[in-house]
């Protein structure tokens, strides 16, 4: 297990995760509070109940996609591999992408708040921000692999072409 902490081409398995985080964070923390201690506040109306089953159907790819990321990063990181199948053959970064569409999304239509879909933007704009570091590095140890990569799967909308 030690060995998927240890730099791999000069990257850590992190990336830019911690920055993203760190971005995203004060969002959620917000979210979070807002629909504990101000539920009135953080509602959807009541007749846009219907969309709960939405958040349940959204809530499965998302955690498919990815537990299939986190699988797939911590097999290849630590030997060195740029994967580019199975999720991240769906999108480049898809624990991010999985967060920012699927999940955050999903809790917001099973719990009718609206305050999920915050840190949801707040993601995306962190990702849009940071990733580019990241990629650098990526290209700077893979190459054209990677370059072709990126040339055929989006950065984060899933199935999109770029």
């Amino acid at each position: 297990m030690s060995g998927i902490f240890r730099k791999q081409n000069g990257m850590n398995i992190v990336g830019q995760g911690g920055k993203i985080i760190l971005f995203v964070l004060p969002s959620l923390i917000a979210a979070i509070l807002v629909h504990t201690r101000f539920p009135h506040i953080a509602a959807l109306p009541e007749r846009v109940s219907f969309v709960r089953p939405v958040g349940y159907l959204l809530l499965l790819p998302g955690l498919a996609l990815w537990g299939t990321a986190v699988i797939q990063l911590l097999a290849g990181f630590s030997k060195g591999q740029l994967v580019t199948s199975g999720a991240y053959g769906v999108v480049r970064n898809p624990i991010y992408s999985s967060a920012t569409f699927f999940i955050l999304p999903a809790v917001a239509l099973m719990t009718l708040t609206w305050v999920y879909f915050v840190p949801s933007a707040f993601l995306y704009a962190g990702v849009m921000i940071f990733i580019g570091t990241e990629e650098q590095q990526l290209t700077r140890c893979f190459g054209r692999a990677y370059e072709d990569y990126m040339a055929q799967v989006d950065r984060l909308v899933p199935f999109r072409r770029p």
